[in-house]
């Protein structure tokens, strides 16, 4: 049995060392897991369906069995298309998809049985592949990372209450240490039992706390097998539930002020109050129990006992990382040449020219040459690419600043060239409105994360790649290609400039939308002037 009051107050003490950063720990938190840890079980098990529009169709003794499951479904999606099209702010990309799924309630068993029931009695092979893949991706990102925060957010608390300079970064922690899958089948395990004992009601009210300190001995030892996990977190727990059900209790208070602070006051307290005391309460329950049990081959984190807070990181093998010291066998710091600077830029606006192609082949099944020129190479790809290497040069040491930067070259880049097409040639190649965090449909977030991932990625895998291959061409026959390659780009640049590729599935025009919003504004300047005159005449 612990003491509440004592480890209440080694909580509220704790709190007042590193916390801007434990607030932008819960706030990541907080978004990500929109609504609890629960989330993905219930809507997994869950199919919500409005019962007295059912009752009707149920009651329809002309129906059969499988007409009335058909048509349950198909209300159910119908309603759930409407209600999407109204509620959601963003409508395009996939960060806008994952945004839109999980701020609202959905059902992924509602989404893949619609799937099965489209292919199967009613013959609709693409709807019913869209609907199952879409519904089974966002059921694997939410088990794979979403659940499995739970472990990483218990691991940062966990750390953070003696090791003041704990890194954001542990939030990963089950990647970190590449017990993803394990942790997540745990985890999905555990809201399954939690889901059926709560329908005893009181037996869930029990398991709740008996399954309490789960996420906690997984975030010590990830390697801990089913069996273990829940044996353990059973032996931590017995006795204690009393214990911390009045923990609970006596934080009601702080639940009911977020409600009437819109969260505000979780976000920049009492969720880290409570996060610090559960941390204290598993390191208390986990002391006793293992002096009591033997159980050192099993909980055996020196790291994590240590007496007194110390301004350090947390020394643990498991964090080192495996990708610098990979970076380390490659010459990514190269002195690229000339030519070699001239082939990748090719090299580059041809794969972004394939890539846009090969996208809008996807979503329309038709062919269309989605480039700014006849060519096949989308120069900004190129121009994007070359720009990093030779601008963000000093910084190829830290990846994590290189990814930054390239993220705000290419944005400024992308920004300034839709800018420049649209305000000079009168045409939009791409418009990304109704993606999440879009500027004026110029750029968007989804947009700059790729490039500087890909900026990345050239830095420090492609880039070297090609130019060890180029180096193995011929130098005269590599000159000839350069010249080659810029001559066909020269010449193509200056027919687009007398005939712009244009069209369906390439451009929209602009000069239509400037007009409209002119004559708007005209409009609203003279309508104003004219009452003033027919006013003037009536008098």
């Amino acid at each position: 049995m612990y003491n509440r009051k004592d480890l209440k107050k080694e909580a509220r003490k704790n709190i007042k060392t590193c916390y801007f950063r434990n607030v932008i720990v819960v706030f990541i938190c907080t978004i990500l897991l929109a609504g609890g840890f629960n989330y993905t079980t219930k809507n997994i098990l869950n199919i919500s369906i409005d019962n007295e529009k059912n009752s009707k169709i149920i009651n329809n003794s002309k129906l059969s069995n499988g007409e009335i499951i058909n048509e349950i479904i198909d209300k159910a999606y119908e309603e759930k298309k409407i209600e999407k099209k109204i509620e959601s702010k963003y409508t395009n990309g996939v960060i806008s998809y994952l945004i839109n799924e999980t701020t609202k309630t959905r059902s992924f068993a509602f989404t893949i049985l619609n799937g099965i029931n489209k292919l199967v009695f009613e013959g609709k092979i693409r709807t019913s592949i869209t609907i199952f893949l879409s519904g089974l991706l966002f059921l694997i990102f939410n088990l794979l990372f979403i659940n499995t925060l739970e472990v990483g957010k218990a691991r940062y608390f966990l750390e953070e209450r003696r090791y003041r300079k704990t890194r954001i970064e542990r939030l990963i922690f089950p990647y970190k240490v590449k017990k993803t899958f394990h942790i997540a089948y745990i985890l999905f395990i555990k809201y399954v039992y939690q889901f059926l004992w709560n329908i005893t009601i009181i037996g869930g009210i029990i398991k709740h706390y008996e399954y309490s300190m789960i996420p906690y001995l997984l975030a010590e030892n990830p390697s801990l097998n089913k069996k273990d996990v829940f044996r353990l977190s059973k032996e931590l727990t017995n006795g204690n539930k009393l214990n911390l059900f009045y923990t609970d209790l006596s934080m009601l208070g702080w639940s009911i002020l977020k409600l009437f602070t819109f969260n505000l006051s979780g976000i920049f307290y009492s969720d880290i109050y409570k996060e610090t005391l559960y941390s204290e309460i598993y390191m208390k329950l986990r002391n006793d129990k293992k002096r009591e049990n033997n159980l050192e081959n099993l909980l055996n984190d020196k790291a994590l006992e240590i007496e007194e807070p110390v301004n350090k990181v947390c020394p643990d093998d498991r964090y080192k990382g495996k990708f610098r010291k990979w970076l380390n066998n490659i010459n990514y710091d190269k002195n690229y040449s000339i030519t070699t600077y001239i082939l990748l830029f090719f090299t580059f606006s041809i794969f972004g020219w394939v890539w846009e192609v090969f996208l809008h082949c996807l979503n329309t099944g038709e062919f269309v040459n989605r480039g700014t020129m006849y060519g096949p190479w989308l120069p900004i790809y190129g121009f994007g690419g070359v720009l990093i290497l030779v601008l963000l040069k000093k910084y190829r040491d830290n990846p994590r600043l290189l990814f930054i930067l390239a993220f705000v070259l290419c944005g400024i880049v992308e920004y300034l060239t839709a800018w420049y097409l649209e305000t000079f040639k009168h045409l939009r190649y791409w418009d990304y409105s109704g993606y999440f965090l879009n500027i004026q449909g110029r750029i968007c977030l989804e947009g700059l994360l790729f490039f500087g991932l890909g900026g990345c990625g050239f830095t420090y895998i492609i880039a070297p790649i090609l130019d060890s291959l180029y180096e193995k061409i011929n130098p005269k026959l590599k000159n000839v290609l350069c010249i080659i390659l810029l001559l066909s780009y020269g010449t193509d640049l200056v027919y687009t400039k007398i005939h712009p590729n244009t069209g369906k599935g390439i451009s929209e025009p602009v000069v239509e939308e400037k007009l409209y919003k002119k004559s708007i504004y005209t409009i609203n300047f003279y309508v104003p002037v004219l009452q003033v005159s027919l006013a003037d005449l009536n008098h």
